[in-house]
């Protein structure tokens, strides 16, 4: 149940040793990691370190180094990133090996039998082993006034085609670090504010340290140990 990259890799697992398989999947073939995380973050990081490179110029032995970036043409690169890398998942792929591919929304009712809701009907299947790789969606955080003003996610950032002059972003996660960076590096004046005492709190303290000197370095403005309270609209 879900075909994002565990699922996909559980499938062909599962279909290379000749098991029956059915993937089922409600959305995009690929999940998060083809279509809005793995795969656009690092398309999106390829030309941000470009910029960043490049400012660096003369440190690494170029005279005249300039660019300006098109942010639409940036992201539509990180558009056909995208689409070079999707037949790998696709249905036909999959469908070739073996697989049967569902669209649809599963239900499981029972340790042996899941619903299938699909645009003709509900379908049910029995079987002995179910995975579930349904993976998660980004939490818009219940702050006053978050309503009011057009917010983004790890999800819909991908949509831009008109760069921000001005970024806040809420979360010094990896992927929180990741966006900021990628922003500010493209132009963006970037706010990065994290609830917790230090960045990528995961991580080793001193990578964390590592992490917020070289983000202030390049311009973002690094705010730990701070809450977002209410967003107000001008």
């Amino acid at each position: 149940v879900g075909a994002g990259s565990a699922g996909l890799v559980c499938a062909y697992i599962a279909a290379t040793v000749k098991g029956k398989v059915t993937l089922v999947e409600n959305g995009r073939m690929g999940g998060d990691c083809l279509n809005t995380g793995c795969v656009p973050s690092k398309a999106l990081i390829r030309t941000a370190r470009l910029m960043a490179d490049i400012r660096r110029g003369r440190e690494l032995g170029l005279r005249d180094a300039r660019a300006t970036v098109d942010f639409a043409d940036v992201m539509a690169r990180v558009g056909r990133v995208i689409a070079t890398v999707a037949p790998h998942d696709w249905v036909e792929r999959y469908t070739a090996l073996g697989i049967e591919c569902v669209p649809g929304e599963a239900r499981i009712v029972s340790p042996y039998q899941v619903d299938i809701a699909t645009t003709s009907g509900v379908r049910s299947l029995t079987t002995r082993a179910i995975v579930i790789a349904t993976g998660a969606r980004p939490l818009v955080p219940p702050i006053a006034g978050i309503e009011t003003v057009d917010c983004l996610t790890s999800d819909t950032v991908w949509d831009l085609s008109e760069q921000p002059r001005r970024l806040l972003v809420l979360g010094g996660g990896p992927i929180g670090c990741e966006l900021a960076q990628c922003f500010a590096r493209l132009g963006s004046e970037v706010t990065l504010v994290e609830m917790q005492p230090r960045l990528l709190a995961r991580e080793d303290p001193e990578v964390s340290a590592l992490i917020v000197e070289r983000f202030v370095a390049e311009g973002i403005r690094v705010l730990t140990g701070h809450a977002a309270e209410r967003f107000i609209a001008d």
